[in-house]
C-alpha cells in the first residue's frame, strides 16, 4: 500500500483528494480458483474542501427568470366567505417551498384526542399549480405532505379547484383520501369546484378510538362525506398539533384566493368580527422562488450542512423522467470488484414521491436513458436510494441494476422482511457506508449498506452479475420518474476508483 496526493482526475494536489493505491498481487493466489480476477483499486478521500471539478449533467436548471413568490393572507375585513359580518382570514396564498402559516395558538393535541372543526370558505381565483391546507398542524411542520398534521387541501388547477383530507405522522407517514369518487380526480366523473366565489360548508372531525383500533378521519363539503382510517401502527407513530389555521402546500407553484368564517375548532367558535390576533410566520412577503420543479441545482456548494469544514457537494434533486447526476469519474469497475464507501449526509427537505440515488453508476447509460422507470429501467449502477412511498417518507436502502437492467430496491430485506433503515429529512447529520462483495451469498454478490451503525444487506439474484455492468462515476444521480425534490449534502466521501 501507498499513500499519494492525487485529485478525481489523477492529477497531482495538495489538497483536494487523497487517493489509497491497493495493489492486488501474489498474496491472493490462494483464491486463483475464483471465476474472476479483480483489478487494482484505490480508495479517493473527497473533503470538498474546494470544487472537485466533478462532471455534471443538467443539475444546473435554472431558469431565466425565477418566479416571484408573493404571500399576502391573515385577517381581512372583508366579507367573501358568507359569515355574518365583515371579518375573515384569508388572502392570496401560493405554494412554494417555502413555508408561510397564518394560525391560532392552541392547547396540544395528538392523534389520541378526538378532534372537531367546522366553517364556511369560497375560493374568488385559483391559477393551475396551486394549492393551500387548512387544518391542526404543529409550529414546526413544513414540508409537500405535513408531518405533524390533520387537514383539508384545496388545489387549484385554472378557475377551478380539487379537494382533499389528509393527515401526516411526526416521522412523515402519511394518509388519506379525495373530495371526488375514485381514485384519482384526473379521471374521476365528480366534477371540480369552481373558483367563483361560490361559498361552501365544510366540517373535518377525527376519531381516535381505542388504542388499538384504527382511528377515523371524516371530512364533510356541502352534502358530499367521505372517511378514511387511520392506521394503528401511524397512531403508534404520534403526531402533535399546537396550531389551527393556514398554510401553504410546500412544493413550487402558483397562488389562489380564499377565505374561511365562521370556524368553531373543538367547541370554540371563531366569528372574525375583530381582529382575532392570529400567529403568522411568512404570510406577508414577495421574495424569488428557487424549488421549481422539475428545475434541479446540485453540484459543489460552499455550504456546511453535513458538518465537514465548509465545502460539500448536493442540493435541490427532483424525481423527474429525463436524467440528471453529479459524479466524479473513475476508471471503470464492474460487479466482479470489491466497491466501498462511505461518508457523512445532511438530508434538509423532502416532499412525498421524491427519492435521489448515491453511488457507483455508468455515465453514457445515464445519458442515453430519457425513458421513465416504469418503462425501462436505468442499466448498470449500485447505489443507495434514499426514497419510499408516502406512508412511510424515505428509506435507506441498497439498489442495483445490471446492463441487463436486472435488479431492484427492495424496500425490506427479501429474506428476513425487515424494513430497510428510515431516513428523514430533518437536516441531521448521519453516517453511512455503501459496500459491495462479488464472493459474498455464495459468488452471486451482495451489497452492504449502513445508516448510523445499522446494517442490511441485499443479494443479487442468481445469475445477475456474469450478466455484467460497469460503473465509471460516483456520485449523485436522480431517479427518471415523476415526482417532487430532495435537498441533500454529502461531505468527507470515501469510495473506490480503480488503477488505470
Amino acid at each position: 500500500m501507498r499513500t499519494q496526493n492525487l485529485n478525481t482526475n489523477g492529477r497531482d494536489s495538495s489538497k483536494t483528494a487523497r487517493v489509497l493505491i491497493v495493489m492486488l498481487g501474489p498474496c491472493f493466489g490462494c483464491i486463483c480458483t475464483i471465476a474472476w480476477a479483480q483489478q487494482a483499486t484505490f480508495m479517493v478521500e473527497q473533503s470538498f474542501d474546494t470544487d472537485p471539478g466533478w462532471e455534471g449533467l443538467r443539475n444546473r436548471l435554472l431558469p431565466p427568470r425565477p418566479p416571484v413568490v408573493k404571500q399576502h393572507f391573515g385577517y381581512a375585513r372583508t366579507n367573501l366567505a358568507g359569515g355574518r359580518g365583515a371579518g375573515e382570514i384569508g388572502g392570496t396564498i401560493q405554494r412554494s417551498s417555502t413555508r408561510a402559516w397564518y394560525a391560532k395558538s392552541i392547547a396540544e393535541v395528538t392523534l389520541n384526542d378526538r378532534l372537531t372543526a367546522t366553517g364556511q370558505f369560497a375560493v374568488t381565483r385559483a391559477d393551475s399549480s396551486s394549492g393551500m391546507m387548512f387544518g391542526w398542524f404543529n409550529e414546526t411542520s413544513r414540508g409537500w405532505r405535513t408531518p405533524n398534521s390533520l387537514a383539508f387541501r384545496i388545489d387549484g388547477n385554472g378557475a377551478k379547484y380539487w379537494m382533499f383530507y389528509e393527515y401526516g405522522t411526526r416521522n412523515w407517514r402519511t394518509g388519506g383520501g379525495g373530495a371526488f369518487e375514485g381514485d384519482r380526480y384526473q379521471t374521476t366523473e365528480t366534477p371540480p369546484f369552481r373558483a367563483d366565489g361560490t361559498v361552501h360548508r365544510w366540517s373535518l372531525s377525527y376519531d381516535p378510538r381505542l388504542k388499538e383500533q384504527p382511528g377515523v378521519l371524516t371530512f364533510q363539503v356541502d352534502d358530499r362525506r367521505y372517511t378514511q382510517e387511520v392506521a394503528p401502527e401511524h397512531k403508534a407513530d404520534e403526531a402533535t398539533f399546537n396550531r389551527f389555521g393556514i398554510w401553504n402546500v410546500q412544493i413550487g407553484g402558483e397562488s389562489l384566493d380564499v377565505f374561511f368564517d365562521d370556524l368553531v375548532v373543538n367547541g370554540e367558535r371563531e366569528s372574525f368580527d375583530a381582529d382575532p390576533q392570529w400567529m403568522g410566520a411568512g404570510n406577508e412577503v414577495e421574495f424569488t422562488e428557487r424549488v421549481i420543479r422539475p428545475l434541479h441545482d446540485f453540484g459543489y456548494s460552499g455550504t456546511n450542512h453535513a458538518c465537514g469544514k465548509p465545502g460539500e457537494v448536493g442540493g435541490i434533486i427532483f424525481r423527474d423522467e429525463r436524467p440528471a447526476f453529479y459524479a466524479g469519474a473513475c476508471v471503470p469497475l464492474t460487479l466482479d470488484d470489491e466497491l466501498q464507501a462511505s461518508g457523512r449526509l445532511a438530508f434538509l427537505q423532502a416532499g412525498s414521491d421524491s427519492g435521489i440515488c448515491l453511488g457507483w453508476f455508468n455515465a453514457s447509460a445515464k445519458r442515453e436513458k430519457n425513458t421513465p422507470e416504469h418503462e425501462d429501467r436505468q442499466r448498470s449502477y449500485v447505489a443507495v436510494m434514499i426514497e419510499g412511498p408516502s406512508r412511510v417518507g424515505h428509506y435507506f436502502r441498497p439498489a442495483y441494476s445490471t446492463a441487463t437492467g436486472a435488479g431492484g430496491a427492495p424496500m425490506s430485506d427479501p429474506t428476513s422482511g425487515k424494513e430497510r433503515p428510515l431516513i428523514r429529512p430533518d437536516g441531521k447529520v448521519h453516517r453511512w457506508s455503501l459496500a459491495y462483495s462479488p464472493r459474498a451469498a455464495n459468488g452471486r454478490g451482495q451489497i452492504a449498506i449502513t445508516l448510523d451503525g445499522e446494517r442490511h444487506t441485499l443479494d443479487l439474484a442468481q445469475g445477475e452479475r456474469a450478466s455484467g455492468a460497469t460503473f465509471d462515476r460516483f456520485g449523485l444521480f436522480n431517479i427518471q420518474a415523476g415526482g417532487h425534490h430532495v435537498e441533500i449534502y454529502l461531505d468527507d466521501l470515501k469510495y473506490t476508483s480503480a488503477s488505470k
